[in-house]
């Protein structure tokens, strides 16, 4: 990220200048609003089931998509120090791919942090798809889903045709 002329970088601007408000408490609608600057440009947006809802301007206008993607990461990463992020994997559904064919295995999708992640599971291996969470989340994150996967299909004797299934919110 690019250094301002106060020497300090996107991400440290950022961060400094972070705030996070509630909105419509205890309303059906209740969200998370947020505001930072960057360069004297200010940015909002509303943080609300996991997901950036930005406000006018969104930052890949002013900025590009790059850096308002790495912007993106820093807020999730500041949403979930704060403790606003449940950033449990949701919605993990898991099913068969390649039946009785010489290389079956299971295939898996998975929701977090807004961003939804899918793979193959095959021999206790997890095998990610495009984009991969190791672009999106810590390593420790990672690790986490990887067994929480391997944990959704059960052992490699089982099986996934057995253990087709949704675990909503359960994930």
């Amino acid at each position: 990220m690019q250094e301002n002329n106060q020497g300090k970088t996107e991400q440290e601007q950022v961060v400094d200048s972070f705030e996070v408000e509630p909105l419509f408490q205890d309303r059906p609608h209740e969200r998370l609003a947020f505001t930072f600057k960057i360069a004297g440009d200010e940015y909002k947006g509303h943080f609300h089931e996991g997901e950036i809802q930005w406000m006018h301007p969104h930052p890949k206008q002013l900025i590009g998509q790059e850096k308002a993607e790495q912007i993106e990461y820093i807020i999730y990463k500041l949403m979930r120090q704060s403790g606003h992020v449940d950033d449990e994997p949701q919605d993990l559904v898991v099913r068969p791919a390649f039946e009785d064919r010489p290389h079956e295995r299971c295939e898996f999708k998975l929701k977090v942090q807004g961003e939804t992640f899918k793979g193959f599971i095959h021999d206790g291996e997890v095998q990610w798809f495009h984009p991969q969470p190791h672009q999106k989340l810590e390593d420790e994150q990672v690790e986490e889903l990887e067994k929480l996967v391997q944990d959704g299909v059960g052992t490699p004797d089982e099986g996934c045709a057995e253990q087709e299934k949704t675990a909503k919110g359960n994930a």
